[in-house]
């Protein structure tokens, strides 16, 4: 899991099987656009499919090879 990814890399979003049914882009992949720093909530900014989604830094994870 990526807690602090840097600008520019690849994730996969990655749920706890309790919050994937409120969860609509569970398993998608794409970039961090927007990383935050400092201390409390890290979210980040991903750009799935061409839209800015914001998910917390610990939902992800590397993407699967070849993807």
């Amino acid at each position: 899991m990526y807690t602090r990814p840097a600008v520019g890399r690849s994730v996969q979003l990655w749920y706890a099987a309790a919050k994937r049914p409120f969860a609509p882009h569970h398993g998608a992949t794409g970039r961090v656009a927007v990383a935050a720093r400092g201390p409390g909530p890290r979210n980040c900014g991903v750009v799935v499919n061409g839209q800015l989604v914001v998910v917390p830094g610990g939902q992800l994870r590397k993407p699967p090879a070849g993807g």
